[in-house]
């Protein structure tokens, strides 16, 4: 009977341990994210979810796939990024549908990777609590996200709100910070993006110095604090030096104020030397295959085996369960991962 009770219990833990291997995340999936407060009130975000053909192993990472200004999460080309990445990477891809992605009729002021980079750390929180509730083990340090123009802006800002939690990200022709430009829609070089806010204090669309700040992922001063965070982490940055939507001189700014801090990005701003035909076609605002662009820029850092594979070192920021503080000229901001779902808000200086 011992004997017999050892051999089932034997089979059990084999047939958990299979089973952790064949764990699948469900492919669509929906989640409470943070009040909006130009439109008050319960807001959801859906998200599709790839996991590796092979399955759910010890080293699979996530990787976010991060959708253009007015993109939709599920369209066909980002289903395919996610399909892609998720086997070439050994990660569970997660497309978002963030905050005035279409189909939510994106009203302005445009959001601008403010709460939309907590609707996208929420779904890797999402994604990780079904993980852990189903005992299936992953590597939670080979975590990356990439996107493309407002994607690739996304991009930036959760890499700056969980500084401790990506190992790399790839920014294709992203959106800069909220810069007078586009804030305003004051066009320069070309470039006539418009958020529709308001220099009025008194307008609902104001946008404050503060809310600004933040916005910027070049901050000089908050990149310190990331740097202290990650001192690793790779930036990416595959940038047209002819695009007519976001200004490649802003995104150099960024690169620059990136190394200074201590950072070595990546940074690839083309010209027509890097059209292959076959991942860069151009060097405007579509550059190319954006699927192919992150194999040939980015393959070193993302592959398993790469020559510069790429993970944190150290706890992530939903392991740490901690608050993420950046200070402005009137407050500081708290990301806040120590109650579940992460929270931004802004506190006031007393004055």
């Amino acid at each position: 009977m011992i004997l017999l009770a050892l051999s089932v219990g034997a089979q059990t833990h084999a047939q958990n341990q299979q089973g952790k291997g064949r764990f699948m995340l469900r492919p669509n999936q929906e989640f409470a994210s943070q009040e909006w407060p130009y439109k008050p009130g319960e807001r959801l975000v859906k998200i599709r979810v790839e996991s590796p053909t092979a399955g759910i192993n010890t080293n699979t990472g996530l990787m976010l796939a991060l959708h253009n200004w007015g993109g939709y999460y599920a369209q066909p080309i980002y289903l395919a990024w996610c399909r892609a990445f998720a086997n070439r990477y050994n990660v569970i891809a997660i497309s978002v549908n963030y905050l005035q992605s279409a189909g939510d009729k994106p009203e302005l002021p445009y959001d601008h990777g403010y709460l939309q980079a907590i609707d996208c750390l929420r779904a890797l929180y999402h994604v990780q609590q079904q993980l852990a509730e189903s005992q299936t083990e992953f590597n939670p340090r080979r975590c990356y996200s990439m996107g493309g123009s407002g994607g690739g802006n996304v991009t930036l800002m959760v890499n700056k709100f969980a500084p401790h939690t990506f190992a790399c990200i790839v920014d294709i022709c992203g959106m800069p910070g909220l810069t007078d430009e586009i804030a305003y829609g004051i066009t320069r070089y070309g470039h006539n993006l418009n958020a529709g806010y308001s220099r009025d204090p008194a307008h609902p669309a104001y946008l404050s110095p503060d809310m600004q700040a933040i916005r910027d992922p070049g901050n000089p001063d908050h990149l310190k604090i990331q740097f202290t965070a990650n001192p690793s982490n790779k930036v990416v940055i595959v940038h047209g030096q002819d695009d007519k939507s976001c200004n490649v001189v802003d995104k150099i700014t960024i690169f620059r104020n990136m190394v200074a801090a201590g950072f070595r990005p990546d940074g690839h701003f083309l010209t027509p030397w890097f059209v292959d035909g076959e991942a860069v076609t151009g060097t405007g605002h579509s550059i190319g295959n954006q699927t192919k662009i992150v194999e040939r820029f980015a393959d070193a850092y993302l592959l398993e085996t790469g020559k510069l594979a790429h993970a944190v070192s150290g706890p992530t920021d939903f392991e740490r369960k901690d608050k993420v503080v950046y200070p402005t000229g009137g407050g500081v901001f708290e990301i806040d991962f120590s109650a579940g779902p992460p929270t931004v808000k802004f506190r006031a200086s007393d004055k």
